[in-house]
């Protein structure tokens, strides 16, 4: 094999393990759990996510379409356990959480409930998505 040809079986090769590394180093893929569009006529909505397969150990809230100020988010889990991460926030347009760390191993998720409100006063509604890993 020429000298380039194997500088380049080399190079392309140490690129795809590159990449291989980067995707498993950013770990499981975002699953979307459910989406609710949010009004200002009410304050509470719930996801349900029992009908999705699978167990959870992460957590992200992304908002799209208009900022909401999330007051509170209970996750209700298989065995009927809660748990409500600190997310008292006001999110902008097209914004999302931090990563939530679910507490003890992966679970099944029962329903995500929100008591929140929409802060825009333009047409249009939010819609709050919950993704899981």
């Amino acid at each position: 094999m020429k000298p380039f040809l194997k500088l380049f079986s080399f190079v392309s090769l140490s690129l795809v393990f590159a990449a291989a590394g980067a995707l498993a180093a950013e770990g499981p893929k975002w699953e979307l759990l459910g989406r609710q569009r949010v009004s200002l006529e009410r304050e509470r909505d719930r996801i349900d996510v029992s009908r999705r397969e699978g167990k959870f150990k992460q957590l992200q809230v992304r908002v799209e379409g208009a900022p909401v100020e999330i007051n509170n988010m209970r996750v209700t889990f298989g065995n009927d356990e809660t748990f409500s991460p600190n997310l008292r926030h006001r999110f902008d347009e097209n914004s999302k959480t931090r990563v939530i760390d679910l507490p003890g191993e992966r679970r099944t998720i029962k329903s995500i409930d929100f008591n929140y409100q929409s802060t825009s006063r333009r047409e249009g509604n939010a819609t709050v998505e919950v993704y899981g890993r």
